[in-house]
């Protein structure tokens, strides 16, 4: 839990617990996602959020999710409207790239998952958030960067 509050700070500030979505189970089996920007409920936004537990025993890995206001291809041809992954974190570069990309044709991580991406290998996937205004990237960093520093 102290990793979450921390991470919970480092990103919206000292109210972040208030933008948390409730798990519906413990804390070690369900996801608690934090709203970095943008609304979950609202599919007309832009929405970013995280998910501060560590779920594979890396801290300098965490599971991001994105909703996009409008329809969206990715780099490899896949269109989506909203996805779920796996980020890895290079805090000497201050970088980020997704190693695992679950794609979904609706908004907010309904209907049916599309397609899983693996980005392990082969052509680096960065975390950018393109069109995105404000951009949260460097936050995210600097916030996930700073747990691993903690640790």
């Amino acid at each position: 839990m102290l990793k979450t509050t921390m991470l919970a700070t480092l990103l919206t500030g000292a109210g972040a617990m208030a933008q948390a979505q409730s798990p519906a189970q413990p804390v070690t089996s369900s996801p608690l996602w934090f709203t970095v920007m943008g609304d979950p409920d609202n599919a007309g936004l832009n929405t970013v959020q995280v998910d501060p537990i560590d779920h594979d025993g890396d801290p300098r890995t965490m599971r991001v999710r994105v909703s996009r206001s409008a329809p969206r291809t990715s780099w490899d041809g896949v269109p989506y409207r909203s996805y779920t992954s796996t980020v890895s974190f290079d805090c000497e570069k201050s970088t980020a790239r997704y190693l695992r990309i679950t794609y979904y044709r609706q908004p907010g991580w309904q209907g049916e998952a599309g397609q899983t991406v693996d980005y392990t290998t082969g052509t680096p996937r960065m975390m950018e958030f393109r069109d995105v205004t404000p951009n949260p990237m460097q936050r995210i960093i600097h916030a996930a960067c700073s747990l691993v520093a903690k640790r």
